[in-house]
């Protein structure tokens, strides 16, 4: 480096040295300003005891123009007079110009500050979520499930529907006046979890449904006698009671057939993919007519199928099913995933927006396994000691709901 470099460059150099955040470059710099012994003796007197750091302290307690009159006070209690002029121009130069720089560095911590105060008692306010659900019955009406806990929702001479403490089960009324020979229309209704909630079903033939958050599933009250078929958007894991009726799954990209056996299904409208992940037994795989994709693939323990919405194909990969159906057990596993993967699931379960300040962010990889009844900082904060990001969270005052922001470290 030469010594003819400006005055601000060599004192921003030497404001960072202090705050510890010199680059590499900008440290050989520093060492290369050094090897001059008058630069090297003027570096160590600015960087006494006496000097930036109480300077700075001086400064958050007052003014520029008190704390420059400090700096040359003490310049000229120290000093000979004969060689004072000189050796005094020097310093203070130095010495405002850090001020100025330490100016600029307490404007930017306070932002970080107050940044981190609003995040802070924003996670305070965000809290995981829990069971609740919205059960919309056949003729339009609308139950809270949360607030009828414990209740008979449906009581028909079809089917019961009580709303216990763990599910929403159902059961098929048995009528001694019945006619099998009748056909009776099929009565559906639809259960709709919203963001930052989980909730299970049992349905009239005994399978039992966890549906993830921002998930719908809608199915009859009783079963016909032809195929038993559901329709899906969303995730949701089933445990298919064995029977000869094909037992189908519905969604917008594809259809999943079993007769009995353990599944889950992510069909979610924004993301960029659907996926199937089999746990036991044996499921057929088929795109739906909609879906502009004609393909049929059966899947084996331990196997998850991929359709990508863009793709032609499905594919297949063998998997440990505990990384994609972990959460019905209260536990998000993630495994070499992208954090914007792994981030549209937690705003799902957590109700807020994500925004990535950086594009490059999403491609992030993250590993790690995360219980869903902490808050969320206890991720964030395990994603931010393992990668270079920081967060920011904030009310939207639009839409009144919490929005987290991704930066670059």
């Amino acid at each position: 480096m030469s010594k003819k470099i400006n005055t601000y460059s060599v004192s921003k150099l030497i404001y960072k040295s202090v705050i510890k955040s010199l680059k590499k470059k900008e440290e050989e710099n520093l060492k290369d300003w050094l090897k001059d012994e008058s630069n090297k003796n003027l570096y160590n007197e600015i960087l006494s005891s006496t000097s930036v750091y109480n300077k700075r302290a001086l400064y958050e307690q007052s003014n520029k123009e008190k704390v420059f009159k400090i700096v040359k006070d003490k310049i000229d209690n120290n000093q000979k007079r004969a060689t004072i002029k000189q050796r005094y121009l020097s310093l203070f130069k130095y010495a405002a110009s850090i001020l100025v720089l330490l100016t600029l560095g307490n404007l930017i911590y306070k932002a970080k500050f107050d940044a981190n105060a609003i995040t802070q008692e924003a996670v305070k306010n965000i809290n995981p979520g829990h069971e609740k659900a919205i059960l919309v019955l056949s003729d339009g009406t609308v139950v809270d499930l949360e607030q009828h806990k414990n209740e008979m929702i449906i009581s028909s001479d079809i089917a019961q529907a009580k709303n216990a403490e763990e599910a929403l089960v159902y059961n098929v009324v048995d009528s001694e006046t019945s006619d099998d020979n009748v056909v009776q229309p099929l009565k559906y209704n639809t259960l709709k979890v919203p963001n930052g909630g989980m909730y299970q079903v049992v349905l009239s033939d005994g399978t039992k449904v966890w549906l993830n958050s921002a998930t719908s599933l809608t199915y009859p009250e009783k079963f016909g006698k032809g195929q038993r078929i559901v329709q899906l958007e969303g995730e949701a894991y089933f445990e298919v009671t064995k029977d000869v009726k094909e037992f189908i799954v519905k969604t917008n990209v594809a259809d999943v057939t079993v007769l009995g056996t353990q599944f889950n299904v992510s069909s979610y409208k924004d993301d960029s993919f659907f996926s199937s992940t089999l746990v036991e037994g044996k499921i057929k795989l088929a795109t739906s007519s909609n879906s502009g994709i004609n393909n049929t693939i059966i899947l084996a323990p331990n196997q998850r199928g991929v359709i990508n919405k863009n793709a032609s194909k499905i594919q297949v990969n063998t998997v440990d099913t505990e990384v994609y159906t972990a959460w019905r057990d209260g536990k998000f596993y993630f495994e070499k995933e992208h954090l914007e993967d792994i981030l549209t699931r937690m705003a799902r379960w957590y109700n807020i927006d994500v925004v990535f300040d950086d594009e490059s962010l999403k491609t992030e990889m993250f590993t790690g396994v995360f219980y869903k009844n902490n808050k969320i900082d206890h991720l964030l904060d395990m994603i931010s000691k393992t990668t270079k990001v920081n967060y920011v969270i904030s009310k939207n005052k639009i839409n009144d709901k919490y929005e987290l922001k991704l930066t670059r470290d």
